[in-house]
């Protein structure tokens, strides 16, 4: 069989384009993963958010922690898959621990300076915060 020019540049650009998806596959993990990794997004959103509304029920509530979350919060918190609220434990005065669980491992992520606290390797993670202080912004822009 003979290959012309037209039939040689056919078979350069699909294995051009074979080889750019694969590549594309190999650096984004793949769509399950992607999957994964967005689910831990969310995770971080809700104690975030949820670290930032214990913080002001603390400044409205003569600096006194709540002794446990509302049913509202563990709801509207929950866990994006398993539907499980987050971890709460006060610890007075102004201390406490929001905790969750993670499927992949976010300590592989190049996080510094104040994002780096957001770090978190796959399984179960307690996150500590104080009251009084600013809750350290999210690394990731869920939406």
């Amino acid at each position: 069989m003979r290959f012309n020019r037209d039939t040689i540049a056919a078979l350069l650009a699909t294995a051009a384009f074979a080889l750019v998806v694969t590549l594309g596959f190999w650096k984004t993990r793949g769509p399950s993963t992607q999957r994964l990794v967005r689910t831990d997004e969310k995770r971080i959103q809700n104690l975030r958010q949820l670290a930032n509304e214990i913080n002001e029920q603390y400044r409205q509530h003569n600096k006194q922690l709540p002794e446990k979350l509302s049913d509202f919060q563990k709801t509207r918190f929950a866990d994006p898959v398993t539907g499980k609220p987050p971890g709460y434990t006060p610890k007075p005065p102004a201390d406490y621990m929001l905790c969750t669980e993670f499927v992949t491992d976010g300590s592989k992520e190049d996080l510094t300076g104040i994002l780096a606290f957001w770090s978190h390797a796959t399984g179960p993670k307690c996150f500590g915060f104080q009251a009084a202080e600013q809750v350290p912004p999210a690394p990731y822009f869920y939406r």
